[in-house]
């Protein structure tokens, strides 16, 4: 695979749908937000404006570094007139349809040089002898989001998604970076994600929100974990415990 950086990749789009967010906001008077994780305190995307010296400043500084993912927010409900459907921010109606299409339409040919073509083509970046089979479904959201190295194999029936939209009118927008040797068994989903070379993954096995990251040489067997959500009171005894 040719030198490229995910990150760099994961940058640009966020910059373009923050300048979508920025005109669409304004001419529906809405505050539309951005994160850099969970944890940080959203931000108005005016105040991200790239088209002005401070604006740049700010989002070049919140883009800095390494991230999986963004959160975008404040886009409204369905009750509300003046909501933004989120798909909106990403790109125009008639590339997001095409690139609908160019997915939905390679996704079921079988594993091959055609089928590698069609989504290098989309801009997925996709390593040599690469397998992809029938049935895996890559996302058309930001396709350039998703690399996939030397080697590798996704099974039939694969979900890989760069986007989640979690209702409310707010989404993320993250990467997916497969590394090179990695076999993706029938029916593994997941979202952003980085793993790395040689990772064994287990027939529909769930990787996203578990994991962030899968150091080289992993095997991943479902059930994947169950995550409880603690009372704080609760939470707070068992730290004080140890």
């Amino acid at each position: 695979m040719s030198e490229h950086d995910i990150d760099e990749a994961l940058r640009q789009a966020v910059l373009r749908i923050v300048r979508r967010a920025i005109r669409l906001g304004r001419a529906q008077g809405r505050t539309i937000t951005l994160a850099r994780s969970a944890a940080m305190k959203p931000v108005d995307v005016q105040e991200l404006d790239p088209d002005t010296p401070d604006g740049l400043r700010r989002l070049q500084a919140m883009l800095r570094g390494k991230t999986n993912y963004y959160t975008f927010a404040g886009l409204g409900k369905l009750s509300e007139k003046n909501r933004i459907h989120w798909t909106a921010l990403n790109r125009p109606l008639w590339r997001r349809a095409l690139l609908s299409a160019l997915i939905l339409a390679t996704m079921f040919l079988r594993a091959g040089r055609l089928k590698n073509r069609l989504y290098r083509l989309a801009g997925v970046r996709l390593g040599k002898d690469t397998e992809i089979m029938q049935g895996c479904w890559l996302d058309h959201f930001c396709p350039e989001l998703i690399e996939i190295g030397d080697n590798s194999m996704l099974g039939a029936f694969c979900k890989i998604s760069t986007h989640a939209y979690e209702g409310g009118g707010k989404f993320r927008l993250g990467l997916v970076k497969i590394g090179e040797g990695c076999i993706l068994a029938t029916g593994v989903s997941l979202a952003a994600i980085r793993i790395g070379d040689g990772v064994r993954v287990m027939p529909n096995a769930t990787l996203s929100p578990f994991f962030a990251r899968l150091h080289p040489g992993s095997l991943v067997v479902p059930p994947a974990p169950v995550v409880t959500q603690l009372p704080k009171k609760t939470e707070g005894r068992l730290k004080a415990e140890g």
